[in-house]
């Protein structure tokens, strides 16, 4: 009764919703999102997350006033997902459950998502942009996992795409031939089978890109091969190689971004890898977010026309800048580092990317390689993206993980 007569009294609109949204709606939501590593431990703790979650409910009570209406029947829609879900999140507080507080992420997430489909692509649109074309709405989850390889395989030379028939099969195959739960006899082989089946997300289907369902990503050389290396590349890829072999693990900076989770399959640019396929885009006033789910990647792309800084200035995503050419996003990055050499790429690496809305589920990247002192010329990948509803979620891997350290412990136990 008590939490009821709070909900009615808070029926009166008393703020704008960019207040409640700001003031409530987030920092109420975060606190539920991320109860399992701020579960409170003090008494004190859990009436503040009980006030919390309370006023969250509040606020989506008074989201139901007309003052806030922009179509009646889809706003109450996406309002009630909020309500529902802030009245469960207050009862699970009160009763000090963890468990049912975790339960009512997904249904709280859902309604953050579905509302702001529905009303958040212009948000934040400054005034003297009305008269401004509305840019295309590139925010949400969208996943990029597909069997398609990099590479054309060699048994599709010089066939760049496959029937319906021809695909259904090879993909049948690659599945049966992929699956990770067909286990050798030997506790070596085993092991060296890594994750069971569970733990990959390859994708189920081969790559379709304009009506046709290709036989590699990279579209163009038309062999669907990466380019070979210059002489001074290979000199380059043949130092490393001898570096990796002479000093394996000198100490954790030998070792590979990847194992260090530092910078593993994000990009830029992005590729299918063996899970966590996911990419979450957020646009603002001048900026794109590109946020990846393998590791913790977040790379800004700065759309406000400023150029690159200096050549001296370099990191390992590079220097990200965006504009918009009609529906397609077109990011262009350089001042990278070596240290991320992508397929043979050095610091020299001129990186375009293009984010083109297909359909409301269908995200076309493509991006082109340019790097002349590393490669024989350009190169170009297409690869569709997908739109799900699922969410993205931590990648707990840190770079002093137990598994550096028993490299390094191998190492050293090596050196004796």
């Amino acid at each position: 009764m008590h939490l009821l007569a709070l909900l009615i009294i808070a029926a009166q609109p008393v703020a704008t919703m960019s207040e409640l949204m700001v003031n409530t709606i987030y920092p109420a939501s975060d606190a539920v999102f991320y109860i399992a590593t701020r579960t409170p431990a003090s008494d004190a703790e859990w009436k503040q997350l009980e006030a919390q979650t309370t006023a969250l409910a509040r606020a989506a009570v008074a989201m139901t006033s007309p003052l806030y209406f922009r179509d009646r029947d889809r706003w109450m829609t996406d309002a009630q997902l909020l309500i529902d879900a802030s009245h469960a999140a207050v009862a699970a507080v009160q009763r000090r459950d963890v468990g049912a507080i975790e339960a009512v992420n997904d249904a709280l997430y859902t309604s953050c998502v579905q509302c702001h489909q529905h009303y958040r692509p212009n948000y934040g649109r400054r005034s003297s942009d009305a008269a401004r074309p509305a840019e295309p709405n590139l925010e949400g989850v969208w996943t990029f996992s597909t069997l398609t390889p990099l590479e054309r395989p060699a048994e599709f030379a010089g066939k760049p795409e496959l029937t319906g028939d021809e695909a259904a099969a090879y993909e049948r195959r690659l599945m049966e031939q992929n699956n990770r739960d067909r286990r050798e006899s030997s506790a070596e082989a085993d092991l060296g089978g890594a994750y069971n089946e569970f733990w990959w997300d390859r994708g189920t289907h081969l790559a379709t890109v304009r009506g046709r369902k290709l036989t590699s990503l990279i579209v163009d050389p038309p062999d669907g091969r990466i380019p070979p290396l210059t002489a001074e590349g290979q000199r380059r890829a043949d130092a490393r190689a001898a570096d990796r072999r002479d000093h394996p693990a000198d100490g954790p900076e030998t070792r590979s971004l990847g194992e260090r989770c530092l910078m593993f399959n994000a990009g830029p640019p992005m590729a299918s890898g063996p899970y966590n396929n996911y990419v979450q885009i957020f646009q603002f006033p001048g900026y794109v977010v590109i946020l990846n789910e393998m590791i913790h990647d977040a790379r800004l792309v700065r759309l406000d026309g400023s150029p690159h800084p200096p050549a001296a200035i370099r990191r390992w995503q590079g220097d990200s800048r965006g504009r918009w050419d009609g529906n397609t996003l077109v990011v262009d990055s350089t001042n990278f580092t070596d240290k991320t050499n992508f397929r043979g790429a050095d610091d020299k690496l001129h990186l375009i990317e293009r984010f083109t809305p297909v359909d409301d589920r269908t995200l076309l990247y493509e991006f082109t390689v340019d790097d002349p002192t590393a490669f024989t010329r350009p190169w170009t990948v297409a690869l569709p993206m997908t739109r799900t509803a699922d969410r993205v979620f931590e990648y707990a891997c840190h770079e002093g993980n137990y598994s550096l350290e028993g490299i390094l412990r191998g190492a050293r136990a090596q050196d004796k």
